[in-house]
């Protein structure tokens, strides 16, 4: 009897350990965050200056390295007298998914040109919505003193906005801004508390590394799943024919978009807004999917976030890129998107590639576009 039981147990965990090989080659299932965000009191969070690890998913296994000031980007030989870019943004500024040398600011240091050449500080931080990137931008340029600002703006922006709570991979406490009756922005929130210490358990030991384990936690309901209710409001606010309903939304935003222009302004610095297309923007299939998924009903127009933000650039003399008709083009003939949604090396590529012929044609300081 105790040899059939050991035989028993031998031939399940052999089966096991077969399953977890099979799926480790054939389907990986693993996701792994890298340790290199820390609380901020007035951030929320922000990337922890030296730190390192490795992001991993079923599509990607990408290092990730900061630098002395926190920021994710390869090391620059430019000259102190190069043209200084500072870039912001969220994930896809950060480069999720892409080794830092496919990324956006890599590829804006080999696409442009100028005489004295070009450097790119990149100050992407995964989460962040237009508020968050502004305060970063008041702290950075009390020590540096950019010639050109490029915030990168995705659509979750809109709800970062107006979140108390980060959307998206970081989802701590985060600062807020409430415009008053006359339309100043006041910010609130800060300092924010630092969340308690987050501990292991085995659960969590078994999600890191056991493809196996993944596959089965996939079968049964979050708590940090976001219900369906609020999953229709996110892409109603986005996407949807309801504008009164959201209004407020967007004139935060704007509200943020434009004290960002006024603040670079004031610093010396050029400022241009680049508009980052979702996945759900340029492929039709994904989009599909999603509505499916999500029981999406009634009329959405894809291009309604492009034209408020057009419309919010005219409206303040703002200079604007807008990715979209680039990405949509070249969609035609590759993949641009990682499956999560983020930009693969391609679509860096192309990001890196359009706006360095916009910001050519602008006419910004003596940049121009390297032909390679």
């Amino acid at each position: 009897m105790k040899h059939r039981i050991l035989l028993a147990l031998g031939s399940l965990v052999a089966s096991l350990l077969g399953a977890e090989l099979l799926l480790a080659i054939a389907a990986p299932q693993i996701y792994r965050l890298p340790d290199v965000w820390m609380h901020d009191p007035q951030l929320g969070w922000k990337h922890r200056p030296g730190a390192s690890g490795h992001m991993v998913t079923p599509e990607f296994d990408v290092a990730y390295d900061m630098d002395a000031a926190g920021r994710r980007q390869h090391t620059s030989s430019a000259a102190s007298q190069s043209v200084q870019i500072q870039l912001y943004g969220d994930s896809f500024a950060e480069g999720w998914g892409v080794e830092v040398v496919d990324g956006l600011a890599a590829g804006l240091e080999r696409q442009m040109s100028s005489p004295t050449g070009v450097h790119v500080s990149n100050y992407g931080t995964a989460g962040f919505g237009t508020d968050q990137e502004l305060l970063l931008f008041n702290e950075v340029r009390l020590r540096e003193s950019p010639d050109l600002v490029l915030l990168l703006f995705y659509v979750n922006d809109l709800w970062n906005n107006v979140s108390r709570r980060g959307v998206g991979a970081q989802r701590g406490a985060k600062p807020v801004f409430r415009p008053d009756r006359n339309g100043v922005l006041q910010l609130s929130g800060t300092p924010i508390p630092e969340p308690p210490p987050r501990t292991t358990s085995p659960w969590q030991t078994l999600r890191d590394h056991s493809h196996l384990w993944t596959l089965g936690a996939k079968a049964w309901p979050t708590a940090s799943a976001m219900p369906m209710e609020q999953v229709q409001q996110f892409y109603g606010g986005l996407y949807g024919q309801d504008e009164a309903r959201y209004r407020p939304v967007w004139s935060l935003t704007e509200l943020l978009l434009v004290e960002f222009a006024r603040t670079c302004e004031r610093a010396g610095a050029a400022f241009v807004l680049v508009y980052a297309p979702a996945i759900v923007q340029i492929e039709e299939h994904d989009w599909r999917t999603k509505r499916d998924l999500h029981n999406l009903t009634g009329d959405y127009d894809m291009q309604y976030p492009n034209r408020q933000i057009r419309e919010i650039a005219a409206r303040h003399g703002i200079a604007l890129v807008d990715l979209t008709p680039s990405f949509a083009a070249a969609a035609r003939e590759q993949t641009l998107y990682f499956r999560d949604s983020h930009w693969n090396e391609a679509g860096h590529h192309l990001a890196a590639s359009t706006v360095a012929t916009a910001l050519a044609r602008l006419q910004i300081g003596k940049l121009s576009r390297r032909d390679d």
